[in-house]
């Protein structure tokens, strides 16, 4: 079985659970898996993801859910927020629900990781688009200091005070 985000192609119900497991196993903060969309012909934009770094409010209380269960539940919060923010509710139920966060609960990581919900790539376009166009995975060390022509969210980082020691775009 599989869930398909609005104008992305097919992506495993799994996926999420997945990129926790390496995320925790590296101890990163985050993880993206960018997708290719169904409404621009080969542009790759978010397809799921995964957030392991600080939280600034919860809103749930830790004690009610499990340590593997925590970022779960903190990228689906994350990812409802981003939604709302958008306006882009289709369904009358999500439209009555409010997410559970909001834009003042954020810490800055979260706020990064949200922002990227946004960003879409052409092909040969930043790291993904170029990893996508050369059908090779992309490694970048330390992309704090990366030039933003080579890492195209990096002033974001920077802003965010992302420590970014090593970044994977396949």
């Amino acid at each position: 079985m599989a869930h398909v985000a609005q104008g992305q192609q097919e992506v495993p119900d799994n996926l999420r659970k997945q990129l926790a497991v390496a995320v925790r196993s590296v101890q990163w903060s985050y993880a993206i898996f960018w997708s290719q969309s169904t409404r621009q012909q080969g542009v790759l934009e978010w397809g799921d993801g995964y957030y392991n770094g600080d939280i600034k409010t919860r809103k749930v209380e830790a004690m009610e859910l499990k340590p593997d269960k925590i970022g779960l539940q903190r990228s689906e919060d994350l990812r409802e927020l981003f939604k709302s923010l958008l306006g882009g509710e289709t369904d009358q139920q999500a439209k009555s629900s409010s997410p559970v966060l909001s834009p003042e609960d954020l810490s800055d990581e979260e706020w990064y990781y949200l922002v990227c919900m946004s960003f879409v790539f052409n092909p040969g376009e930043g790291l993904p688009g170029r990893a996508l166009t050369n059908k090779q995975p992309i490694w970048l060390c330390n992309a704090q200091y990366a030039d933003s022509k080579v890492f195209s969210r990096s002033l974001l980082a920077k802003s965010a005070s992302i420590q970014v020691r090593r970044s994977i775009c396949i």
